[in-house]
């Protein structure tokens, strides 16, 4: 059969999208959209699957724009109030989910998550409140004036106000409300098509780590569950990080309860090559078939070769689509560069080399809330071999127990981990390592529960995963041990820090920065120090992609009012797609050291978003609400003046920055968080 001949340019027509499915090209062209039974779990009416739960980049939400597609009576949540709520007791008391502070809390979210429902309703004139409903009527204002992670905030605190007081009564009247209004809500849904799919996704996007958060989230799931099963009208999915998913089963006394509603998402090779060869033919009127034949047309195999392409880029990605997304950008962008026509065995291996460090960085920022800066520990391995026996293991160990500044910020994690088999199963269950059997190496399987632990012995082989050989520079040797004479290198890979900061005083630098934060009052007393503040946040935790960062002084009633420029020179994720999309070269942040925002703070920023310096602005501010008033500003500037788009940054929002990155995570999600929230809001 003749093959399809496709333009000599072909490989320059090719849009592979964006690794975050948040600015992918899914979002218009559904047809790219690739089905895996996590999918399928998540469309079928009769599936009693809860929790969607995968690594970074496993395509959680990718899935929650399919179900709005195919689903349109869907409720799509991003909530906050993972940051937002403060437990009144102490967490101990939290523990056990049998006791009325647990209770309490999953009550609270259960209510609110039906009240969204109803609140659905009533918009879309399918219910009105009346007498027949009375429960729903006297929740008429939780309902209508209040957002889901508001209304959250009070319930909770009518709640334990009533728990704090020892008021039985009053408890119980709060317990016996959220099932009226199930109730009743149910009665409803009765008479019609009243049933929703309720979204919860990126909730870690305003997530601190905290077990706090922890514990907020573990009542929502509990809530889920329970409404699952008690309501005719609500489909509740949350989409959680397997390393949250994790930190929950640790905590949960009663995990079984959420277990058998959890699906992993999985991906088999094959629909991973799907996904890549739908983007590869999509700009095409005649396309080659999927399956391997589309793949030939844009990657070069070679018959004296055992690996081709396509199993290379699978072996290095771990099967997660947006890693193999990224790997294939990588290496298109190299065989456009070099004048090939279709990607060669060298276009992937200098794409490797990118994509091998950036990975080594992400792996170290997805774990750190479960191990706090564990990316300092993985970069000691730079230099040694890929593969180590249990001796050679331990011997690392010992070698860096004894380094100060790995006992210093790794100590939360790292001395309940010092015997071989605890270290092991820690980088075996970040996706580190694997263990050696006698034709392959088992890794750690993506979209799989990590609950059962690895089965390896004394006389086992462990090998790091080849993702990570080429940023840490591994020879093919096994290392059986480690000599006292061997030190170990630190080459800075991982752990890279703004202005050669040291590690000891980038930390320091972050909580005084947080500390004074918290402690520094509004108004025009404190101005010049907030708008220090400000900068040093922007120098500390978003120096990966924000260099050159620069006063720019101007004079406001007789004060000297200093803004910060910064050139972003990001080569991929959240301030890439802000250059790209807003053409913001630079990005200015404008610093209000109160609450309250007025016209003229509006006005200011407008005149910055021009063609110089791109038409993408922040105002940070110590308010912690976003008004109405202030959406009409924004929606003014972007719809109507056509000058770009402005993101409000509260204080909290500027608190995520700072507590992420001392825990070593250098997370884009909650800029991103922001950016897309105000989107929605102007749309």
């Amino acid at each position: 059969m003749n093959r399809i001949q496709l333009p000599k340019d072909a490989l320059k027509r090719v849009r592979i999208g964006q690794a975050f499915a948040e600015y992918d090209v899914i979002r218009s062209e559904p047809e790219l959209f690739v089905s895996t039974p996590a999918t399928l779990s998540s469309l079928a009416p009769d599936a009693t699957d809860c929790f969607f739960v995968g690594r970074r980049g496993a395509g959680k939400t990718a899935i929650t724009f399919e179900v709005q597609r195919k689903f349109k009576r869907s409720i799509h949540i991003i909530p906050q109030i993972f940051d937002l709520l403060s437990l009144p007791l102490q967490h101990e008391e939290f523990f056990d989910t049998r006791q009325r502070p647990f209770k309490s809390l999953m009550h609270s979210m259960e209510r609110a998550l039906v009240d969204e429902v109803v609140k659905e309703w009533f918009d879309r004139g399918l219910f009105k409140f009346d007498k027949d409903y009375d429960a729903l009527r006297r929740e008429r204002g939780l309902i209508e004036d209040c957002d889901f992670d508001v209304r959250v905030l009070n319930l909770t605190e009518e709640i334990f106000e009533a728990y704090s007081k020892e008021n039985d009564k009053l408890w119980l009247r709060q317990i016996k409300r959220a099932k009226e209004i199930t109730q009743e809500a149910n009665e409803v849904a009765a008479n019609g098509n009243y049933d929703f799919i309720i979204l919860v996704d990126r909730l870690d996007e305003s997530w601190d780590g905290s077990e706090s958060a922890i514990i907020c989230l573990m009542a929502m799931m509990h809530a889920a569950v329970r409404l699952r099963a008690s309501t005719n009208f609500l489909r509740p999915y949350i989409f959680i990080r397997e390393n949250i998913y994790d930190r929950i089963r640790m905590l949960d006394n009663e995990f079984s309860r959420l277990e058998t509603s959890s699906v992993f998402l999985g991906w088999s090779e094959t629909k991973l090559l799907e996904l890549v060869e739908r983007r590869l033919v999509s700009p095409f009127n005649t396309k080659p078939k999927l399956g391997g034949e589309a793949w030939s047309y844009f990657f070069e195999e070679k018959e004296h070769r055992k690996d081709n392409t396509s199993s290379r880029v699978m072996a290095l990605c771990q099967h997660r689509p947006r890693d193999v997304l990224m790997l294939c950008s990588y290496a298109i962008d190299n065989a456009i560069n070099n004048g090939h026509e279709r990607v060669s065995h060298d276009d992937l291996d200098s794409a490797a080399v990118r994509y091998s460090t950036s990975r080594l960085k992400d792996l170290g920022d997805e774990f750190a809330e479960n191990y706090p800066n564990i990316s300092l520990v993985l970069e000691y391995f730079y230099g040694l071999g890929n593969q180590f026996t249990v001796n050679g293991i331990e011997d690392f160990i010992q070698k860096i127990l004894i380094n100060e500044l790995i006992a210093k910020h790794c100590k939360e994690w790292l001395f309940e981990h010092t015997t071989p088999f605890s270290f092991i199963e820690v980088l075996y269950g970040i996706g580190f390592i694997g263990i050696k059997r006698k034709t392959s190496t088992q890794f750690k399987e993506s979209g799989k529960d990590s609950n059962a632990k690895p089965a390896f012995d004394n006389n086992s082989i462990f090998e790091i995963h080849p993702t990570y050989h080429q940023a840490l520079n591994l020879r093919s040797v096994l290392i059986a041990d480690l000599k006292d004479e061997t030190m170990l290198k630190n080459e800075g890979i991982l752990e890279e820090l703004p202005e050669s900061f040291q590690i000891d005083d980038y930390k320091l630098a972050l909580e005084e920065v947080l500390d004074q934060l918290q402690s520094l009052p509004e108004g025009k007393k404190g101005a010049k120090e907030f708008e220090e503040i400000v900068g040093m946040v922007i120098k500390l935790c978003f120096f990966r992609a924000l260099t050159n960062v620069q006063p720019h002084e101007r004079d406001e009633d007789g004060s000297v009012i200093r803004d910060w420029v910064a050139s972003n020179r990001a080569s991929g994720g959240f301030w890439e797609m802000v250059r790209s999309k807003y053409g913001a070269t630079q990005v200015v942040w404008e610093c209000k050291n109160y609450s309250e925002l007025k016209a003229d703070d509006f006005h200011q920023i407008q005149y910055y978003l021009n063609e110089n310096f791109g038409r993408f602005g922040i105002i940070v501010f110590r308010g912690e609400e976003i008004k109405d008033k202030y959406i009409k500003h924004i929606s003014r500037i972007v719809n109507k003046s056509r000058s770009g788009l402005v993101v409000l940054l509260t204080q909290r929002d500027i608190e995520v920055f700072l507590r992420q990155s001392i825990k070593g995570a250098f997370k884009e999600s909650h800029i991103q968080d922001r950016h897309d929230y105000f989107i929605r809001k102007i749309t």
